[in-house]
């Protein structure tokens, strides 16, 4: 193809060739990917640290092109050493407009969790482990015994922790607590556990009840309960 250029006053006309192979070379206009590399999905708990039968929350964002409307999957791992054992826990949730995503979970051991973008390529996030302490009960038998009685403590655990140690504890002035007596704890059916032991009682305080960690729990503990000693 020749394209001519005619100048005014001049006589002689200059002609410029513009060839197809120099059009064909010319670079394509750029196109942006899907999903770039500075894509990427975070995870956080509500709470961490659950007692047994708890529920929290896991939520995050996906950041990046196409961040809406994302299905995401949860995985799980409740085995030690975590992060070699994930599975699919069932769990989804879909991306809003913003990329944020929000999963409820009721694990009932100790369990690192992670999530899944089925973007394009898929975008995994970092690990975050919700750690489950042991329900743990606590009654008295008498909350405002004449000093040097015996108190019976007593309760039950969930889920079942047949043999661990449970440690009856004094909170001390400076808020710590120190164990004033011990025992184990025992089969009580309904996938439970239970404990009783006896105290000698001799001044008012606040005590509470804890029950060992193991490799699936967090220590568990009791609510506190005030003794008022009299005499």
């Amino acid at each position: 193809m020749q394209i001519k250029f005619l100048v005014p006053g001049l006589a002689l006309a200059a002609a410029v060739a513009v060839t197809p192979a120099a059009l064909a070379a010319k670079p394509p206009k750029p196109v942006k990917p899907p999903n770039p590399a500075g894509t990427a999905i975070t995870i956080g708990a509500k709470s961490s640290m659950l007692v047994f039968s708890g529920v929290t929350n896991l939520s995050g964002r996906l950041s990046g092109n196409g961040a809406s409307g994302v299905a995401i999957r949860l995985e799980a791992d409740d085995s030690r050493p975590y992060g070699d054992s994930y599975k699919a826990a069932g769990n989804t949730a879909t991306t809003s407009n913003n990329g944020s995503y929000s999963i409820a979970v009721k694990p009932l051991i100790n369990t690192q969790y992670r999530v899944v973008a089925q973007a394009s390529p898929p975008v995994m996030s970092a690990a975050k482990l919700v750690s489950v302490r042991m329900l743990v009960g606590l009654r008295l038998s008498d909350t405002t015994p004449a000093r040097g009685s015996l108190v019976r403590f007593s309760g039950s655990v969930f889920p079942a922790h047949d043999g661990r140690s449970v440690s009856i504890q004094r909170r001390l002035s400076t808020g710590g607590f120190v164990t004033v007596a011990r025992t184990a704890l025992r089969d009580a059916g309904d996938a439970k556990s239970a404990y009783s032991r006896r105290v000698r009682v001799s001044r008012s305080s606040v005590y509470r009840v804890k029950v060992t960690a193991d490799a699936d729990h967090a220590n568990g503990f009791s609510r506190m309960r005030s003794i008022a000693v009299h005499g």
